[in-house]
């Protein structure tokens, strides 16, 4: 057993670091021991740090009249580098979790980073948006009763294995346009009426089912948190949208009338990294049976 098996965690000694796609919540941004690193967003010349210089409302109002969709680039390592020195005068462990290697160099960035560092464990989360959020909550209640660094990698790992991730698009357009439509490719053009449920699988955006419509899109989504979830079970829920605030409610209205357990600790919107990708009127659904 080494040193760090046997140090206990708890919020004396250990932060919380993810990048600006995990789609914080108010309460949760404001967490002592939590700490955010911005990926930017580009229209044209003019760059943005996510979540700090743009937010969500104004971000989606620009899209509507941008000439070209913006573009995104990750966090410098120097960036990453400055958070994890002002952190480490405090704490003595830093967990850094953040969204798919597949989809962005952040996890990259923050690897290089951590290399000038000890105690510092950097995660992928093979996962977008609010997953990096809920991912960060539960750690954060397991620091509230202490833990350590073997029950929190062990949890990683479940997490990444057993937590729900699905998401409906209004359109694939901004998904395909920015590069990022991995294996839901084969749904491109047949997408008139087209509603399909997306998931992610093996860090990049794959199709769960295709299916027509919102509503049908709904009920789908409804079966796969019954799937991936065991009756009676007490579920933690994050539901974020783009621009459709209206249908966080329907979501979590289709998951109250199942016999699970539901607790919705996360809603929120999706940030302007995520929501290029997604567009506007875009509804995600992480979860992970507690």
């Amino acid at each position: 057993m080494g040193m760090v098996d046997e140090f206990r965690l708890d919020r004396t000694n250990t932060a919380i670091v993810v990048d600006s796609t995990a789609d914080l919540s108010a309460g949760l941004a404001a967490d002592p021991n939590l700490s955010m690193v911005p990926l930017n967003v580009h229209f044209g010349e003019t760059s943005y740090c996510d979540w700090v210089d743009i937010q969500p409302t104004e971000f989606y109002a620009r899209l509507k009249t941008a000439d070209a969709l913006p573009t995104t680039s990750q966090p410098s390592p120097a960036r990453f580098v400055d958070e994890y020195k002002r952190l480490r005068t405090q704490f003595e462990r830093i967990y850094s979790i953040h969204l798919s290697s597949k989809l962005s160099g952040t996890f990259e960035s923050a690897t290089t980073a951590q290399q000038e560092f000890t105690g510092i464990t950097v995660i992928d989360t093979g996962m977008v948006s609010q997953s990096g959020a809920l991912l960060a909550r539960q750690l954060l209640e397991m620091l509230d009763a202490g833990t350590s660094h073997d029950e929190i990698m062990s949890y990683v790992d479940r997490f990444r294995k057993d937590s729900g991730r699905v998401f409906i698009l209004d359109t694939l357009e901004y998904l395909q346009k920015g590069g990022r439509i991995g294996k839901a490719a084969g749904l491109v053009g047949s997408l008139l009426s087209m509603k399909p449920l997306l998931t992610f699988n093996e860090g990049i955006v794959d199709t769960y089912k295709k299916v027509r419509g919102e509503r049908k899109a709904m009920a789908a989504m409804q079966e796969y948190f019954l799937e991936k979830t065991s009756p009676g079970a007490r579920v933690a829920v994050a539901i974020a949208h783009a621009a459709a605030p209206h249908k966080v409610d329907e979501v979590l209205d289709l998951l109250k009338q199942t016999d699970r357990d539901v607790h919705l600790v996360l809603r929120g919107e999706v940030g302007s990294v995520i929501g290029t990708y997604a567009g506007p009127g875009a509804v995600a659904l992480f979860f992970i049976e507690e």
